[in-house]
């Protein structure tokens, strides 16, 4: 089976002949490795837009400044500022929104620094307009055929995108407490925005999976927070997917073990990038036993795979008791990374595993990967 065979099976109940397994394309580095793990059977993930958004009565003012890039947004209500340190290379063509090595800007000055701006980003908000824009999509389905996927990326849900682009954290959870209404405003605003236009456009798009927001961790969504405005949000989207059958997919790489249970009681069908520990929080076993109706795609660890310290022998050494916690197999998929550049050894040392980690997985099969392996 080709790697698009192998993840598509698995969504839709269906063993595949072997565990899907899959590099993100912005972290893939291009080569003779990569070709060579490609062509061993590594797929690649490609996440690509479905949508333009559009603030037609916002003017967007932007200039670098050193390592900074500044952005002021004038509204006919005020005008904010955000302030973002980049990297070298940025805005070079090398990654969407990145530097040279990958790394997404990070934000030093957040548009909200007083309660008043609410009201000028209340104006932003109502002003956001979105448009289908499928070319991406289709042109990389072209391209990609059976190597992979390609997965339609949404903005984060509306109570996220104010946590991590607008509002500093310290700013974010005075204001919930002492004024709940202007945030709950703005995130009404926003989720009736993505109701209206941004869900159907995305339910029409090529792609089988969308995955919308992410992010999620439990040192700033609290369980309370989550059941209120996240879960909320994927039931809507999920049932006008599951219309169009299609699969919603959410980013939650971070510490889990407090929403572990909320997510259960989601409408996700897919929960990409969780990361056990030593990163996460929450182990592999308590997810498969929590998320009996999901699939998880699985961030291998980068503390294992992406340091150039640990040699071959102990990845492959690791990646096989991993595999051995997976059985049968019948639900996840093995992402090498989302976050991090893995070193050519690691993933070939991966690849040599992943290449006979035929399904059903078992203890025989497990047995032999082990013995192939030198273990």
């Amino acid at each position: 089976m080709h790697p698009r065979e192998r993840i598509l099976s698995l969504l839709g109940k269906s063993m595949p002949d072997k565990l899907p397994f899959f590099h993100t394309d912005h972290h893939l580095l291009r080569g003779e490795t990569e070709r060579k793990a490609r062509n061993r059977g590594m797929g690649v993930i490609v996440y690509r837009p479905c949508y333009v958004e559009s603030t037609p009565n916002v003017e967007i003012i932007t200039r670098n400044q050193s390592n900074n890039l500044i952005r002021t947004y004038k509204t006919p209500v005020g005008s904010l500022t955000e302030v973002l340190s980049i990297g070298i290379g940025y805005g070079m063509g090398g990654y969407a929104f990145r530097d040279w090595r990958g790394i997404i800007p990070a934000t030093s000055e957040f548009l909200v620094k007083s309660p008043d701006d609410y009201r000028i980003l209340k104006f932003l908000v109502e002003d956001i307009h979105y448009e289908p824009y499928y070319y991406a999509i289709e042109d990389q389905l072209k391209h990609l055929n059976n190597d992979g996927i390609v997965v339609t990326d949404l903005p984060y849900e509306p109570m996220e995108r104010l946590l991590l682009n607008w509002v500093e954290w310290k700013r974010f959870y005075t204001d919930l407490s002492k004024n709940p209404t202007a945030i709950n405003e703005i995130v009404q605003t926003l989720e009736k925005k993505y109701e209206e236009e941004l869900f159907p456009i995305a339910a029409n798009s090529p792609s089988e999976v969308i995955r919308y927001g992410g992010n999620v961790d439990s040192i700033l969504v609290s369980p309370v927070m989550f059941q209120k405005y996240y879960s909320p949000s994927y039931a809507k989207f999920a049932e006008i997917l599951h219309g169009k059958g299609k699969f919603l997919s959410v980013h939650m790489d971070g510490r889990l073990k407090a929403l572990a249970e909320e997510i259960g009681n989601s409408n996700l069908d897919i929960v990409e990038a969780f990361t056990p520990p030593p990163m996460g929080d929450l182990p592999l076993n308590s997810a498969l036993a929590l998320w009996k109706n999901k699939s998880i795609w699985i961030n291998f660890p980068s503390a294992i795979s992406t340091l150039p310290a640990y040699p071959p022998r102990v990845v492959k050494k690791y990646l096989i008791e991993y595999l051995e916690s997976l059985i049968p197999g019948d639900r996840e998929v093995l992402i090498v990374s989302t976050e991090n550049r893995v070193p050519d050894q690691s993933l070939l040392a991966m690849v040599e595993v992943m290449e006979e980690a035929t399904l059903p997985l078992s203890e025989e099969v497990i047995r032999n990967l082990r013995a192939s392996s030198g273990y």
